[in-house]
């Protein structure tokens, strides 16, 4: 620690009574300077200062002091200052930072004389948490001061254990304690998850008060009586205690099934129907309630299969917490559900709607089908793509046609909304008509393909590339000359996707149609055709890589070239292996995408590569030089990784990094003296940052 000078002292306790918040914090962060006796007084009364950076500073510097016990002592004193409520408030935080250290001190002044403090300590030991503190809180239960007790009972809950159960038990059913101190024993038992019977909570749900309290503890009991109680509870004319009722006897219908929940549902249909307030007060409640009700609420009218409770659930959606309850709500009402969203279709919005198809597929059923089929035609395009979300999700043989349809109107995909569109539409058609594996047809394969072919006539470039995406998803094997065809369709984006197709339909070979895209006239079906190649499995693709690794234009070159790369650099037949590597090292003095290649195909496999990707270190390119040193990172020996040392001083800050980085992970600490020449001329934050993390493991 420097060694600080009086005018220095003097410096901070002047600044600890400025009148600017932020030299008052700063001067709280300087106070390790000081010993004990002379700041603590000082710090003390920062715990209650206006600003509550400088007490969260405050609580920060009097926790970390060591001597734990002095400490609590004195934020104990502070306790008895009842002129600044924010110090006690701090005091006690402060308290509860030092955990278990502050627990002898605290124990200890339970039974101080001042009843505010020991409601203090009482929380404070509610904060530490600690099972020890136990016997000590039960006693509390017994103070003379009502506020004390509740206090008590709430640390009870946030402690546990056997022994607080037991005691809060008692207290909650104590008949001539009072109301406050039971209500908070209930919570405490409610915060525990503990069961009470309904015999036992007698005296407290005749109560008004304490009624809703008890209430809740019934939803945890194996208790015959308990539904009765709850039943009873829902029917009343206090809110608290319905929405406790509601909360209970969600927690009951978890813990059963079949039958038993068969039967609890029907209990409480006969009670909601003679007493619609039930479900109307919920209802009303759903608008202005906190998230918790809300979760309740949607979950109890769900539970209810409540029909007017539709929409306001499907409106209580929009907030996202709540979204997806509220959309498993009323997919739990069911039948009821399409409807009402029927009745109501032209007051909702367009946001509304769209969770409104959700709800529709996952119901299903007539009414649902036929009313995502009439938005599928919707002018609004978020609409449609939730339609067909929704149609796929519903997964009804009748929706194919018209999705198909759909996608056969497809103007553009420029925009993100028409993107977006069409893949929800592609998406569903597929799902619908399932992709072919193995041998296994789906039922609707062969009626969506023939559905597709009759589309392509007439449709637009975006249509026709859409359609042929999905043909190139369901497509069967003997669908391979309506996928050829497409290979000479004008437009090369489909043409595209016509390679994939093939590729996918015949892997094991390289057929006719797939040279024919080796040698077509866009870049980027030959670029398809390189990439189709590299998955295939034929034994003449090393050939026809090697001719697209000549290409004219730098994209297919790359794409063949890392397919090299990554097939058969690594050859069981030297012939190939050779030929293999001689065509990666001629593309390492190609353009930058081609040199690339060579890199991410090394990276990805290692072995003889390596030996033709270190000469790229010298290349001018950063992100060639980049890749480079990442790969010999993950693959070369240490004995190559010297090849590595002159980068550190490379001109691009990037490379700097990368390669001091690389250095510090493999532990190369022949890189020490380079790295520590470097770091006294570097000047960029970053690379200096990284610098000092790559020292650290060296030196380590």
């Amino acid at each position: 620690m420097t060694e600080w000078d009086d005018p220095d002292r003097e410096s901070v306790l002047e600044d600890l009574a400025s009148s600017n918040e932020e030299v008052r914090r700063l001067a709280v962060e300087r106070a390790d300077f000081f010993d004990l006796e002379q700041i603590f007084p000082r710090l003390i009364e920062r715990l209650g200062d206006s600003d509550w950076r400088v007490r969260k500073a405050a609580v920060r510097r009097v926790v970390a002091h060591p001597d734990a016990e002095e400490v609590a002592r004195r934020l104990l004193d502070a306790l008895a200052d009842g002129e600044n409520p924010g110090r006690r408030n701090a005091a006690v935080e402060a308290l509860v930072e030092l955990g278990e250290r502050a627990l002898p001190s605290l124990i200890a002044s339970c039974a101080v004389e001042d009843a505010d403090v020991r409601k203090f300590v009482v929380d404070a030991l509610a904060g530490v948490g600690s099972i020890h503190s136990v016997d000590v809180l039960v006693q509390r239960l017994e103070d003379v001061d009502a506020n004390v007790r509740a206090a008590a009972a709430d640390a009870l809950g946030a402690v546990g254990g056997a022994v607080a159960r037991e005691a809060l038990r008692a207290t909650a059913v104590q008949g001539d304690e009072d109301a406050l101190v039971r209500f908070s024993a209930l919570h405490a038992l409610d915060t525990l998850e503990e069961p009470l019977r309904s015999d036992e909570l007698a005296t407290v749900l005749s109560d008004p008060v304490l009624g809703p309290a008890g209430l809740a503890l019934l939803g945890r009991c194996d208790d015959p009586g308990a539904l009765d109680a709850l039943l009873k509870g829902l029917a009343s004319g206090i809110r608290a205690a319905r929405e406790s009722s509601m909360r209970a006897i969600l927690r009951l219908v978890a813990q059963r099934d079949g039958a038993e929940v068969a039967a609890v549902r029907e209990r409480l249909a006969a009670l909601v129907d003679s007493e619609p307030v039930i479900a109307s007060s919920a209802i009303e409640r759903l608008a202005d309630s906190d998230l918790g009700t809300q979760l309740a609420l949607v979950q109890f009218l769900a539970l209810v299969g409540s029909r007017e409770a539709v929409i306001p659930i499907l409106e209580a959606g929009r907030d996202e917490a709540l979204a997806p309850v509220a959309i498993g709500a009323l997919e739990e009402i069911g039948a009821e559900v399409p409807s009402a969203i029927d009745a109501a279709w032209g007051e909702l919005d367009i946001e509304r709607r769209c969770a409104a198809c959700e709800v529709l597929g996952r119901v299903g059923g007539k009414r649902s089908l036929a009313r995502l089929l009439a938005v599928l035609e919707d002018p609004d395009p978020s609409l449609r793509t939730a339609a067909a979300r929704a149609l796929s999700t519903l997964g009804a043989e009748s929706a194919l046609a018209p999705l198909v349809r759909r996608l056969q109107h497809v103007e553009s995909e420029e925009s993100y909304e028409g993107e977006e569109e069409t893949d929800a539409i592609a998406e569903a058609i597929v799902s619908l008509a399932g992709a072919s594996e193995e041998g296994a047809e789906a039922p609707l394969t062969g009626q969506a393909v023939e559905l597709l072919a009759a589309a392509l006539n007439g449709a637009s470039n975006a249509a026709r590339l859409s359609i042929a995406r999905v043909l190139g998803a369901i497509a069967r094997d003997r669908d391979a000359e309506l996928v050829a065809m497409l290979l000479k369709d004008p437009s090369p984006e489909v043409r595209c996707a016509a390679v994939d197709a093939v590729a996918r339909l015949e892997a094991d070979r390289t057929p006719e149609p797939l040279h024919l895209a080796i040698a077509d006239e866009a870049p980027g079906v030959r670029v398809a055709a390189a990439r189709a190649l590299g998955v295939s499995r034929h034994e003449t693709v090393f050939d026809d890589l090697q001719r697209l690794a000549d290409d004219e234009d730098s994209r297919v070159r790359a794409e063949a070239v890392g397919a090299i790369g990554r097939r058969f650099a690594s050859d069981a037949d030297p012939r190939v292996r050779v030929a293999a590597l001689a065509e990666l090292n001629r593309a390492c003095e190609d353009e930058a995408p081609v040199a690339l290649a060579v890199v991410e195909s090394a990276y990805e496999t290692g072995g003889d590569s390596l030996a033709y990707v270190t000469p790229l270190l010298s290349r001018s390119e950063p992100e060639i030089v980049i890749g480079t040193v990442r790969c010999l990172g993950a693959h070369a020996p240490d004995t190559e990784l010297e090849a590595l040392l002159p980068l550190v001083s490379h001109a691009d800050w990037s490379v700097r990094a990368e390669a001091v980085e690389t250095l510090g992970v493999r532990g190369f600490r022949r890189a020490v003296p380079t790295i520590l020449r470097r770091m006294e001329t570097e000047q960029d934050d970053f690379v200096r940052s990284v610098t000092l993390n790559a020292l650290q493991k060296l030196e380590g």
